[in-house]
C-alpha cells in the first residue's frame, strides 16, 4: 500500500489493486480473503478480510458510491467483521487504518517521502528506510530474546499495527491509538462430571468452522505435539479423510518416536498425503539456505526448512495450513493481576554492550494494554505470517482464537497442568498408542540449533567482524567478546549464554 497526499484522481480497480493517481492498495491475492470498498462524497473505505464460511465472497471492484447514511452503516458493519481484517478509510487529509482482534497477518506501516506505506512483509519496506534507522530498545530486546508484542520494531520508523489497533496518518505524521485492555477470566468451579473434553472438542470444531478453507487444499503442520495433534483430529472430525500433513522431522531417538506417533495419528485421521523434511538438512545458519531467504528481523528462526515445506505444499495445491500455534499458552497462561507476565532474569552474553544492557532495564516500556490472547502467541503469529504468505499459503491458528483462550482461562488448574486437557482428548481416541499422548522422549529442535552453531557460527562471526555490522556500528555488541564467543564454540568450550550468538547472527543478517 502507498497512499500519498495527492489523491484527486478517481479510484479504479486495475491489475489486482485499487488505484488513484500514484496512490494504490493491493490486497493479498488468496481464496481465503475477500475485499470490500465503497465511498460517499468525502470518504472512501477499503477492507481486506478473511472470508467466513457460508458467506458468498465479495469481488474486488472500484469503490461503490453510496449516501452518507449508507456509508456510515456499512462502515460500522465492516468494523465488526469477526475474522481477520484490515480496514482503511481515506478522506481529503487523513488516512485511518484499523484491524481486529484476530491478528493472523498483521501489517507494518512506514511514513516515507510524504506517503504512508504498508506491507505484511517488512523486508519490502527496507528500500524506503533511512540509514541507521534502528530502535535501540527493540534491537536490544531482539538480541536478548526478550521481545514484546507492541507497535515498535527494530527499525525505528516502522511500526506494527497490533491487534485491535488504529493508525492515523495526518499531515505527514503517523499516530497510533491503543485499544482498551481486555479483561481476563479466572478459573471456574466445574459441575460434577462436567463434559470438559466434549466441550473442548466442540469449541475447537466451531472455531475451525468459522474460518473458510477448502479441505482438498488444506494441510496440517503435524509435528506430533499435543497441539498440532488436536488440530489434526478436529480437521479429520470435520472433513474426514482428505487433508494433507507435513512436518520437519528430528534425528535420533526423538525422531524415531516422532515418526511413530505421527504415523499413528495419520492412520487414525485418514491422512494419506504427507510431506516431511529432515530438520537437520536445513540448519538455520547454513549460508546456503540463508542466502535464499528474504529474512525479516522478527521472523521464524527455522525459516529455511519451513519455507521449503510450504513450497512443496504449494506445488501440491495446498492453500491453507493449520497449525497448533497458541496451544501451549492456551492451557498454561494467565495474566496476573496488575500487569503483564514478568520475565525471569537471564544471564546476558559478554558481547552485549552497556547500551544494550541499559536498554533492557525497562522491560515494560511501550507494552500495549492486555490483549485477548497472550503476548507470545501474538508474536508467534506475527513472526510466521510473512513466511506463509510468501509461500502462497494462508495460516489457520484455531488454538489462538480468543474464544479458545477464554475457555482455557475458565478451566481449573488441574485441566491445564501438563496439558492434561489436550492429552485427555487424544486418550479418548480408541486405537491410538499411549505414546501419542505421553511421549517418553522429549522432542524439540535444540540439537538442530546446537549443530548449526558449531558448524557455521565461528566462520559467520569472523565474516561479520571483517565486513562490519550495523550492530557494531550502533554500539550494541562488542567485537572482541563476540570473537571470543566464536572461538569457544569452535573449540567446544561453550558457555550456556553462547547459544545466543546464533540470534545475534540472525539479526545481523536481517539488518544487512
Amino acid at each position: 500500500m502507498r497512499i500519498g497526499t495527492q489523491r484527486s484522481a478517481p479510484w479504479t480497480w486495475s491489475n489486482g489493486r485499487w488505484v488513484s493517481g500514484t496512490t494504490w492498495l493491493a490486497p493479498y491475492d488468496h481464496p481465503a480473503l475477500e475485499t470490500w470498498s465503497l465511498c460517499d462524497a468525502t470518504r472512501v473505505a477499503f477492507q481486506i478480510r478473511e472470508r467466513l464460511l457460508g458467506h458468498d465472497p465479495t469481488a474486488p471492484t472500484k469503490p461503490r458510491p453510496v449516501s452518507r447514511q449508507a456509508y456510515d452503516a456499512a462502515f460500522a458493519d465492516a468494523r465488526r467483521w469477526p475474522a481477520a481484517h484490515h480496514l482503511i478509510e481515506i478522506t481529503s487529509d487523513t488516512v485511518t487504518v484499523t484491524t481486529g482482534a484476530r491478528a493472523t497477518a498483521p501489517v507494518y506501516l512506514l511514513v516515507s517521502r510524504a506517503a504512508l506505506h504498508a506491507n505484511w512483509d517488512i523486508t519490502q519496506l527496507r528500500p524506503l528506510l533511512p540509514d541507521q534507522a534502528l530502535d535501540s530498545v527493540e534491537v536490544s530486546r531482539s538480541l536478548a530474546l526478550a521481545g514484546h508484542y507492541s507497535t515498535r520494531t527494530v527499525f525505528e520508523p516502522v511500526r506494527l499495527l497490533t491487534e485491535r489497533g488504529q493508525a492515523v496518518f495526518h499531515e505527514g505524521t503517523l499516530t497510533f491509538t491503543e485499544p482498551p485492555a481486555c479483561e481476563h477470566d479466572e478459573p471456574r468451579e466445574l459441575a460434577e462430571n462436567a463434559p470438559v473434553i466434549d466441550a473442548y472438542v466442540d469449541l475447537l470444531d466451531s472455531v475451525l468452522a468459522d474460518h473458510y478453507h477448502d479441505a482438498k487444499h488444506t494441510a496440517v503442520e503435524l509435528s506430533g505435539g499435543m497441539d498440532s495433534s488436536n488440530v489434526a483430529l478436529s480437521l479429520a472430525r470435520r472433513h474426514g479423510p482428505g487433508i494433507a500433513a507435513g512436518a520437519l522431522l528430528q534425528d535420533g531417538e526423538p525422531g524415531e518416536q516422532q515418526v511413530r506417533r505421527r504415523a499413528a495419528l495419520m492412520r487414525y485421521c485418514g491422512i494419506s498425503e504427507d510431506t516431511t523434511l529432515r530438520a537437520a538438512d536445513y540448519l538455520p545458519h547454513d549460508p546456503h539456505w540463508m542466502s535464499e531467504q528474504r529474512l525479516g528481523p522478527h521472523e521464524e528462526v527455522y525459516i529455511a526448512g519451513h519455507a521449503r515445506l510450504l513450497s512443496s505444499w504449494r506445488n501440491d495445491g495446498i492453500l491453507w495450513a493449520a497449525t497448533g500455534v497458541g496451544g501451549d499458552e492456551m492451557l498454561s497462561w494467565l495474566v496476573p493481576a496488575g500487569g503483564p507476565v514478568q520475565r525471569a532474569p537471564r544471564r546476558l552474553p559478554a558481547w552485549f554492550t552497556p547500551l544494550t544492557r541499559e536498554a533492557l532495564d525497562d522491560q515494560e516500556h511501550g507494552i500495549p494494554p492486555a490483549p485477548p490472547i497472550s503476548d507470545s502467541t501474538l508474536r508467534a503469529m506475527a513472526c510466521g505470517a510473512p513466511m506463509y504468505l510468501r509461500g502462497g499459503i494462508w495460516p489457520l491458528y484455531p488454538l489462538a482464537d480468543p474464544v479458545m483462550w477464554r475457555f482455557g482461562q475458565w478451566l481449573p488448574e488441574i485441566w491445564r497442568r501438563n496439558k492434561r486437557l489436550a492429552r485427555a482428548r487424544i486418550e479418548c481416541c480408541d486405537g491410538l498408542p499411549r505414546e501419542v499422548a505421553h511421549p517418553r522422549v522429549r522432542e524439540n529442535f535444540h540439537h538442530v540449533w546446537h549443530a548449526s552453531l558449531t558448524m557455521f557460527a565461528p566462520d559467520l562471526t569472523r565474516g561479520l567482524l571483517k565486513t562490519g555490522s550495523p550492530l557494531i556500528d550502533g554500539g550494541y555488541i562488542e567485537p572482541k567478546e563476540l570473537a571470543e564467543a566464536a572461538d569457544r564454540i569452535e573449540h567446544r568450550s561453550m558457555r550456556p549464554e553462547d547459544t545466543m550468538l546464533g540470534h545475534t547472527l540472525r539479526l545481523h543478517q536481517a539488518l544487512t
